[in-house]
């Protein structure tokens, strides 16, 4: 039934309770997880830029670079996760605006279900901004389960 299922992860307590959910279908339908990290990148970098700050050669790298570290950290404990409970997984760490990547990541995977928690790492986010699983539910193709805490 659920032969592929994207775990959306933030690194959150959040989310690796929904990959705790996830990882359990996957395991009961004898599929994979695809722990999938979105780097929103575009979140930090112009902001520091656009503030007229005088920003030094390499800097601006070394922030991309620390976000998409701590991804491939985030991601590869959802897969720490996985093989645990003996479920075949890949990790995903991409950068862009996190719902439309997951979106992205759930069609070109062709994905049974993407599974996230109900809240990620700031609850201002869902204030200001509007929620990243809700933008998924109300737009994703693919079934969604999203994990409330």
């Amino acid at each position: 039934m659920f032969e592929r299922i994207i775990i959306a992860t933030d690194g959150s307590r959040h989310s690796e309770h929904a990959a705790e959910m996830g990882i359990g279908l996957a395991r009961l339908s004898g599929g994979r997880v695809i722990a999938l990290y979105v780097a929103d990148t575009g979140r930090y970098l112009p902001t520091i830029g656009d503030m007229g700050l005088s920003i030094p050669n390499g800097v601006m790298e070394s922030i991309r670079d620390e976000v998409l570290k701590f991804g491939r950290t985030a991601a590869g404990r959802v897969e720490e996760m996985a093989r645990k409970a003996r479920v075949q997984s890949e990790s995903a760490v991409v950068e862009g605006y996190p719902a439309e990547e997951i979106l992205e990541a759930a069609k070109n995977r062709s994905a049974d279900l993407v599974v996230m928690g109900s809240m990620g790492k700031t609850g201002l986010d869902r204030f200001l901004l509007g929620s990243v699983a809700e933008k998924v539910v109300k737009n994703s193709r693919t079934p969604v389960l999203i994990v409330h805490i």
